[in-house]
């Protein structure tokens, strides 16, 4: 992955609203040079961010809660940011090169009560991004509404929690050998 990206998000019952970023980079990352922002009901503005901190190593991920999250039992990370429902956009944006390193939504725009996309929706599901993704949105998707959502995330029912914590995405490295593995 060549940056952190949103790994799981969370929009369950009441309070229970959770990010979860995975480093995939193959070194730790300096959470400092992040935060989490959050466009409420279509603002094209952050309506409420959370500078980070910390590092996160490779292979890792950090869980941020809301303050009055109670599903799930793991280590997490009280954030100000994670207070959306359904029709709210969230970025994971990096301050030091002042880019956007993931989108989850559209910002700018109000889909309604949520984005929906078949049996996906942004509202009241549990919402896990697939291990073949390597990488974050890292335009705004003006006017295309969430089109990664169906293609990138496997829906789970409200409150799943299980999967929290733990990001199945895996590298592969292919390593060619001159006169070892030669494919003629």
């Amino acid at each position: 992955a060549a940056d952190l990206f949103i790994s799981e998000y969370i929009e369950g019952s009441g309070s229970n609203k959770y990010i979860e970023i995975y480093n995939g980079t193959g070194a730790s990352v300096d959470l400092s040079d992040y935060e989490l922002q959050i466009y409420s009901n279509g603002s094209a503005t952050v309506s409420n961010s959370t500078a980070l901190s910390g590092t996160l190593a490779h292979n890792s991920t950090i869980v941020y809660e809301n303050s009055s999250a109670s599903a799930y039992g793991g280590a997490a990370t009280t954030a100000s940011a994670v207070n959306f429902n359904g029709d709210d956009a969230f970025a994971l944006y990096n301050t030091t090169t002042a880019s956007f390193v993931d989108i989850f939504g559209e910002i700018g725009v109000d889909p309604g009560a949520a984005w929906t996309d078949g049996a996906h929706s942004t509202a009241n599901q549990t919402l896990v991004r697939k291990t073949t993704v390597s990488g974050g949105v890292t335009t705004n998707p003006t006017g295309l509404g969430f089109q990664t959502l169906a293609s990138e995330w496997d829906t789970y029912s409200i409150d799943e929690v299980g999967f929290l914590g733990d990001h199945g995405y895996v590298p592969v490295t292919i390593t060619f050998v001159p006169g070892f593995n030669d494919l003629t």
